[in-house]
């Protein structure tokens, strides 16, 4: 019923959305640095969405899974208990592994009726029921992004020796310092003249642009050449999170600098568009493991970030980055003019910033830890 191939193990992978965010990418890494070599990865993931295809480009055969009906209401617990053990049993895995925490939750709600193990993910820093707790607590192993992320659930009654920190690891073949050819501000119609000041990830209430929108308002006489990038898109589509977009526009509307304002979408090209920006300002509410943050810095680029969750795990404040804290618009807009009128400061904590990373978020030393890991329950 199940490979017993133990030269190389299979390993099913579980995605719960098809849309490429922190998490997947990360994953995504580490399939590309690893291939099909020590383990047989095959995957599980929504049909429609950009995940499958780069899924597929790592030589990985995707099975659809089908949480949602055709109405896109989330199934019930026994249809999705059942759709989960159907696609397991079909597929023989030595191991399945959920590459989110409310996906490993769905697993741990089957991994007693299986005789394989099953470990997830811990990408999340988010309040969790008891039930929620317990059907975690059924996977037989737990990979945090962050001793912040383990120690915030180990508090909430996830048990310590199940989880393991292992860092998000960067590509750095992709991501690294180049000069600047200013060809993206090109791109936006501005001059050379202009300071392009960019916020990277999911269009979201935690990723909290709106205190950006505000910092950038107070500026906006002082720095008439700053130019706000907001590089990612919105995937919900409940009214709270459209009126959260709508106010982030609004924002800038009311403040008469919507002209500054840019919305490219969603990018594939993160690593050249980093090399073209003044600043990276990161403003989540929470945190984990922010990964554009490593990425940012692999690429040598001054940040300004709150501080919260993981962040002070790969930045120190005034030595690699200037943290703030967060929901607090005039210390970000501080931030940022200091960062706008050093150019010195700039430098200096952008190659700090490189330096940290380089020695502790390497990608090989996040393969190996996972490839132990995984090896361990085998």
């Amino acid at each position: 019923m199940f490979s017993m191939d133990m030269t190389r193990p299979k390993v099913l992978l579980f995605f719960e959305y098809a849309t490429l965010n922190g998490g997947e990418f990360s994953l995504l890494a580490l399939l590309e640095a690893l291939g099909q070599k020590e383990f047989e990865f095959v995957a599980a993931a929504p049909a429609s969405g950009m995940l499958t295809g780069r899924l597929e480009q790592c030589g990985v055969q995707v099975y659809p899974l089908t949480l949602r009906d055709a109405r896109g209401h989330k199934r019930s617990v026994e249809q999705i208990n059942s759709h989960l053990l159907e696609l397991i049993r079909r597929v023989c895995p030595d191991l399945v592994h959920s590459n989110s925490l409310s996906m490993g939750r769905m697993v741990g709600r089957i991994a007693s009726q299986l005789p394989i193990p099953c470990t997830s993910h811990l990408r999340d820093i988010i309040q969790l029921s008891k039930t929620a707790i317990s059907d975690l607590n059924q996977n037989a192993g737990l990979i945090a992004v962050s001793n912040a992320t383990k120690h915030f659930h180990v508090a909430q009654g996830i048990q310590s020796d199940k989880v393991q920190v292992i860092y998000n690891g960067v590509n750095t073949e992709r991501f690294c310092y180049n000069p600047a050819t200013g060809i993206l501000k090109k791109e936006l119609g501005l001059s050379d003249r202009a300071i392009l000041i960019a916020n990277i990830g999911q269009i979201c209430l935690r990723k909290g642009q709106t205190l950006l929108a505000q910092a950038a308002v107070s500026l906006a006489e002082e720095f008439p050449d700053a130019n706000y990038l907001f590089i990612g898109q919105r995937h919900s589509q409940k009214s709270e999170s459209v009126a959260y977009e709508n106010t982030l526009r609004l924002l800038f509307r009311e403040g008469g600098i919507e002209n500054r304002l840019f919305f490219p979408g969603f990018r594939e090209d993160i690593p050249a568009i980093l090399n073209e920006v003044d600043l990276l300002v990161h403003t989540a509410h929470q945190e984990p493991l922010g990964r554009v943050l490593l990425e940012a810095a692999f690429c040598g680029r001054p940040i300004v970030a709150t501080d919260v969750g993981g962040t002070t795990e790969i930045l120190t404040d005034q030595d690699s980055a200037l943290l703030v804290p967060p929901d607090d618009p005039e210390a970000l807009a501080t931030a940022i003019r200091r960062m706008i009128m050093d150019r010195e400061l700039r430098t200096r904590l952008g190659l700090q910033a490189q330096k940290h990373v380089n020695e502790k978020f390497s990608l090989r030393t996040t393969t190996a830890e996972t490839c132990a890991f995984w090896k361990s329950f085998l």
